[in-house]
């Protein structure tokens, strides 16, 4: 049994094609590894900022010279994206995995993904081909995301029994 249908393909291009914009326009955030790793998230500013006089913030980390259209067309595409994978998250894990989870970040306040200029709440939406698709009441994911494109860690693993 198969769920592809020409809808799925259509996502799934949609989909890559954020991923491979986020690779594009954003910046690198592990430069020593191989492929590309684009962090859309909460940020505590400048790392040559003293701690003292961070602020949280909405990060803008794109390096390409973008009109703010542009961006803020990315960013709605973004959340949109990690709203669908939170929405699928939280409708397939059991909730004694995803509730402490939610509870906390609930408890602390945590915002759902935003962007500078986006603000956040409920709701996202995205255009596939000619559809428009408006989820008004559904939840934004957390507000940390990664998209990868060939991004590659490396694992060390130190044995002992050469030492004995």
């Amino acid at each position: 049994m198969t769920f592809e249908t020409e809808d799925s393909h259509i996502f799934y291009h949609w989909l890559a094609m954020v991923i491979e914009f986020a690779c594009y326009g954003r910046r690198n955030q592990r430069v020593s590894h191989p492929g590309h790793m684009a962090q859309v998230a909460l940020t505590l500013g400048a790392r040559h900022i003293p701690a003292s006089d961070r602020e949280v913030g909405w990060g803008v980390n794109y390096y390409k010279k973008l009109s703010n259209e542009v961006k803020i067309s990315h960013d709605e595409d973004v959340i949109a994206a990690s709203g669908i994978f939170w929405s699928m998250i939280m409708s397939t894990m059991p909730a004694e995995v995803t509730q402490p989870m939610v509870e906390i970040l609930s408890d602390q306040k945590v915002p759902h993904m935003a962007r500078r200029w986006i603000a956040p709440g409920k709701g996202f939406h995205l255009q596939l081909e000619n559809r428009h698709y408006v989820f008004p009441n559904v939840n934004c994911s957390p507000p940390e995301l990664f998209l990868t494109k060939g991004y590659l860690a490396y694992i060390i693993i130190f044995t002992l029994s050469a030492l004995v």
